[in-house]
């Protein structure tokens, strides 16, 4: 089954065919660092982690791109509010940003592209659209004219004539078209600026993104991810600034929009005041509970966050880990072979199968999670019953699953896996004290566990243990 793609341009879904064989590029709006992040960007970032992820399991060659908005109105507000310079209002919120991001295990971007490296990509293309016809400078600003192109509203089927002035572009007496949105803002006093054809100024918003992929793209690429509601007017912008300026089209091949993070019907948002910030829910939950609870629902979907959502997403990963945490005591004490292989090795190759085929379907993770839990199930059953070699061969299933959803990383290395190690060492070292009858030391050893909430369990089969 080849890898489907739901591309929002077409409305359907579409085999993926990259434009140059294996190799992929793929870029998505990224953070504007003026204040917290909170989890309706994690939903975003969290979803195309694992785009990428996937591609890479599948042999594709990734180069993603997340740009940084380093300068926008919302820093010069900011930095007025605050009397900063616009450096040291975004330096704390992007520091916070990555490390959330560790937290979150989101590992795949290979490049964070800032804004205000690319302002003579940026000059270049904007003197570019105006010797074509779509652009027009006004003083020290430049405008783009929607109207000289013929494909505005071809994303999101938003048509010029529907906007009102002011509800999403400013107002300006001056523009030809009051559609028309700034390539190029002249320097108040103040403000950050950079040098210019016409005089000192900034970028617009939607230049900055488009200046970034050609430079590293080119005039066409594969993926453009975002959250939804990017794509009007600022992904219609990019389509509209790329199209005129290189005279290719399509200048995205698949265009891949998540689902909202919703609070009580009402998207999470800054603006709207309903947000929770990345920093705080990392502060109560564990950044893999997190990532569960965003990847427990298709990327296209929407997400209604609350604490009991929250609190059950806990709760099923919790009952995956420890599956996972049983199989692995048992691998230790388990013979060669046993009753359980067949049905075990059966039950991985079929949950591999359906994991796959969920996450060629438009890289649902639902159902392949839905296929996790059946093998869960599975493993739980044989557990006694199998030997090494097929519990091995359960435990690589679980492997390849945690890599692509980005779950279980504790299981591969770092200082929770290392703890598990010890955890694990001082239990054979139980186990040959109890061998030699030397119950005050292998009654010490549970004891010292027990303090530090590591409860053992003796059973038939060996010794299984929960680690806080």
């Amino acid at each position: 089954m080849p890898l489907r793609v739901y591309n929002t341009i077409t409305r359907q879904k579409e085999d993926f065919v990259p434009l140059r064989g294996r190799r992929v590029t793929m870029f998505v709006c990224g953070l504007t660092p003026y204040d917290h992040s909170h989890l309706g960007h994690a939903k975003t970032y969290v979803a195309f982690d694992v785009v990428a992820r996937y591609l890479r399991h599948k042999g594709y060659s990734v180069f993603y791109v997340q740009n940084v908005t380093d300068i926008d109105d919302h820093i010069v507000d900011a930095m007025k509010e605050r009397s900063l310079p616009w450096q040291d209002v975004i330096r704390p919120y992007w520091e916070e940003y990555v490390r959330a991001m560790e937290q979150l295990n989101v590992t795949s971007v290979n490049l964070f592209a800032r804004a205000t490296d690319y302002a003579p990509e940026i000059v270049e293309q904007v003197q570019g659209l105006i010797a074509k016809g779509h652009a027009y400078a006004v003083g020290g600003d430049v405008y783009y004219a929607v109207d000289s192109f013929d494909g505005w509203g071809k994303l999101s089927g938003q048509k010029t004539e529907e906007l009102l002035p002011g509800a999403r572009v400013e107002v300006d007496a001056r523009k030809r078209n009051p559609a028309d949105f700034a390539l190029w803002k002249s320097q108040k006093p103040g403000e950050p600026a950079w040098d210019s054809p016409w005089g000192k100024g900034r970028p617009g918003w939607h230049i900055e993104d488009t200046a970034i992929t050609i430079s590293h793209f080119g005039s066409r690429y594969d993926i453009h991810g975002g959250a939804t509601e990017l794509m009007f007017p600022h992904h219609e912008a990019e389509i509209a600034q790329a199209e005129a300026f290189t005279g290719e089209r399509p200048f995205v091949k698949y265009w891949m929009h998540t689902g909202l993070l919703n609070v009580k019907g009402e998207k999470m948002s800054k603006s709207l005041g309903n947000f929770w910030s990345m920093r705080d829910a990392l502060a109560q939950y564990d950044g893999e509970v997190l990532r569960f609870f965003l990847v427990y629902a298709h990327y296209r979907s929407p997400i209604d966050y609350s604490r009991e959502a929250l609190e059950e997403a806990k709760a099923a990963y919790g009952r995956l880990t420890e599956t996972i945490r049983n199989l692995e005591a048992q691998m230790r004490s388990a013979p060669t072979e046993g009753t359980g292989d067949g049905p075990l090795r059966t039950a991985a190759n079929v949950a591999l199968e359906a994991f796959e085929a969920a996450m060629d379907d438009d890289f649902n993770t639902r159902e392949a999670l839905a296929a996790v839990f059946d093998f869960a199930n599975a493993v739980n059953r044989a557990l006694g019953h199998a030997g090494k070699g097929a519990l091995a061969e359960g435990a690589a299933a679980f492997e390849t699953f945690g890599q692509i959803i980005g779950l279980w990383r504790q299981r591969q290395a770092g200082p929770e896996g290392l703890a598990e190690s010890l955890v694990g060492a001082l239990v054979e070292l139980r186990e040959d004290a109890r061998s030699r009858k030397d119950f005050a030391l292998s009654d010490r050893i549970r004891d010292l566990l027990a303090v530090r909430g590591i409860l053992l369990e003796d059973t038939k089969t060996g010794v299984r243990w929960k680690v806080p």
